[in-house]
């Protein structure tokens, strides 16, 4: 086997200090932050019936607890190449851990008057969160070779996919305790644990004194960041401002986008390389991505609500609804990892997109006649779906590119699947609330969770038609 450590002195330092299990001492380091990243993302939904009777907001506010997050770590996502190659990714990881427990601290101390500060205190999460993704990413890409992408990615997509599964069963066994609050702090341990680690198992690789540092694209920056602020604050206004004021929003939020477009594709030092999209099959995967991120974010902000307020399930309940979905992906991941290593990758991301698209479809049959049991059942079989398309997505994606293009082609897979969740979670929670609103909450609570269960099941299957061009061989430049 080729020694991947070859790739920079610290590493081969490293493997000559622990030997070839140092690999998996970086798994466990760069997984915890992973798990915290995402669980944060998805852990407060169990609490937002919560949060709803605490601040007296309908879901078209509330959802900015999980799209304000979401957009937020679509953008830093971007940010997080420069940050590594400026400050070292033991450095970033190590900070972006501590502030991440800071920002969860502060949201445990919001007044019950001051949702505005609480969403706020959401963003700085995912802001934080979206640091820690890519970076994760890219360090397992270092001490994993090509040859075990499928396992080093099977890795990565348990911090992914495994904490929706867990945070919200210990989330609402929380909130059931002591209210919303609790959900915040949850990842405390994990954080705390992986900057324990990091100093000692990940690299500094910082660039030398002298060496010129790739400069910050402030201007792409402020575009994506405007444009995905004013785009979801358009779509969260739909229902609490005339037409004019979120058309409008939603127009300038698409202007900005395209002009990020342009800017990202003549400017020297691009946060997201446009280039990518010229190599054969890779611009198929980033449409799955995109209908990747719908799913998992989307179902994780559904199937609680779904379940409390059309179900009535408690909080606790709700969340243990996933748990048992959450064992048997722990079970198919590393399965599929690989079989990613063996077979070619869109067949298994084919499986894992029909498994998904078959879970939303049935949640939409069964609707509020199916039992804890029956319920839990389909949510397992949406898991499976999940990790069958992780390995082979992730890695797959980064197969299709040159060599030498994984950090940025990481960066893209990742900027491309929080905007999806995004975008996800924004039109579900609107749905829900424009059902709400015209037919009241009888309406809200059967067909309004069976028509966004259908949209889900809908995205799932049209990504499988991208799915099929991803069957292309790696280019040897």
């Amino acid at each position: 086997m080729r020694d991947p450590g070859h790739r920079h002195p610290e590493l081969a330092a490293m493997f000559a200090r622990y030997g070839e299990n140092y690999r998996w001492r970086v798994v466990v380091t760069v997984m915890l932050g992973t798990f915290a990243a995402v669980m944060e993302a998805t852990i407060v939904n169990v609490a937002l019936p919560d949060v709803i009777r605490a601040f007296h907001v309908g879901h078209d506010r509330v959802q900015l607890l999980s799209t304000g997050f979401l957009a937020a770590t679509t953008a830093s996502m971007l940010v997080s190449g420069w940050a590594m190659n400026r400050y070292g990714p033991r450095a970033t990881y190590i900070a972006a851990l501590w502030l991440l427990m800071l920002f969860s601290v502060l949201a445990v101390f919001t007044s019950r008057e001051q949702f505005a500060l609480l969403a706020l205190c959401r963003i700085g999460q995912g802001a934080i969160a979206g640091l820690i993704q890519p970076l994760a990413m890219v360090s397992l890409a270092q001490v994993f070779p090509p040859e075990q992408g499928g396992r080093a990615m099977s890795a990565y997509g348990l911090g992914i996919v495994l904490s929706p599964a867990v945070g919200p069963v210990v989330g609402g066994a929380l909130v059931d305790q002591f209210g919303w609050r609790a959900v915040f702090l949850v990842t405390l341990p994990f954080c705390l644990t992986a900057a324990l680690l990091a100093p000692r198992y990940l690299i500094a690789a910082r660039p030398p004194v002298h060496t010129r540092k790739k400069p910050l694209d402030v201007t792409g920056l402020a575009l994506l960041s405007a444009g995905l602020i004013t785009l979801l604050g358009g779509l969260s206004t739909t229902f609490s401002h005339p037409p004019a004021v979120w058309v409008s929003l939603l127009l300038a939020g698409l202007a900005l986008g395209a002009a990020f477009v342009a800017w990202q594709r003549r400017s020297t030092h691009p946060l997201l390389d446009f280039g990518l999209f010229r190599q054969p099959g890779f611009g198929a995967a980033i449409l799955v991505t995109v209908a990747y991120g719908v799913g998992l974010y989307g179902s994780t902000y559904l199937v609680p609500l779904f379940a409390q307020h059309a179900v009535h399930f408690s909080a606790f309940q709700a969340g243990a609804m996933l748990v048992p979905g959450g064992l048997l992906l722990a079970l198919v991941l590393p399965l599929s990892g690989r079989l990613t290593d063996r077979l070619p990758f869109h067949r298994i991301v084919l499986a894992g997109l029909a498994c998904f698209a078959a879970s939303a479809a049935l949640f939409a049959l069964t609707g509020t006649g199916g039992g804890f049991w029956l319920l839990a059942a389909w949510v397992a079989l949406g898991r499976v779906g999940l990790g069958l398309m992780i390995p082979g997505l992730n890695a797959g994606a980064l197969r299709l590119l040159a060599p030498g293009g994984e950090a940025a082609g990481s960066a893209a897979i990742n900027f491309f699947r929080q905007l999806g969740g995004a975008l996800g979670v924004t039109l579900l929670a609107l749905f829900l609330e424009g059902r709400q609103r015209a037919g009241g909450a009888e309406a809200a609570g059967a067909g309004g969770f069976t028509a966004g269960f259908l949209a889900v099941a809908l995205v799932y299957a049209l990504a499988m038609i991208p799915a099929r061009r991803m069957n292309v061989a790696r280019p040897n430049l």
